[in-house]
């Protein structure tokens, strides 16, 4: 009896292996899509160590805080702001600089 609820249970519920594949691949293209169209690559390959961290909701762009890093989030957040129109926050973390932008929906 136990191994047919199991096979009950398995048919009711989510596959969560491929549910999470699929939510790793829309987080892929969705941080494609912030790269490539938001920040700019040419923008964010001047930085030299940083992370990106996409969302559903929000992006963070964290990079090292240092002079050479604020010219470089200053055209992200130009370019951000012009084409989204959205609010942008800067904040210390650490020994890092990050900036964080609330995710555009793809339309």
């Amino acid at each position: 009896m136990p191994a047919e609820q199991n096979n009950i249970n398995n048919q009711e519920g989510p596959d969560l292996e491929v549910l999470s594949k699929e939510v790793d691949k829309f987080l892929k293209e969705r941080e494609n899509h912030i790269r490539d169209a938001i920040i700019g690559s040419r923008a964010i390959e001047e930085l030299e160590d940083f992370t990106l961290d996409v969302g559903l909701k929000k992006t963070y762009l964290c990079t090292k805080n240092d002079e050479e890093s604020y010219p470089i989030l200053a055209k992200v957040i130009e370019l951000f702001i012009k084409v989204y129109g959205s609010t942008v926050t800067m904040y210390p973390k650490g020994d890092k600089v990050c900036l964080e932008l609330i995710t555009p929906k793809r339309e």
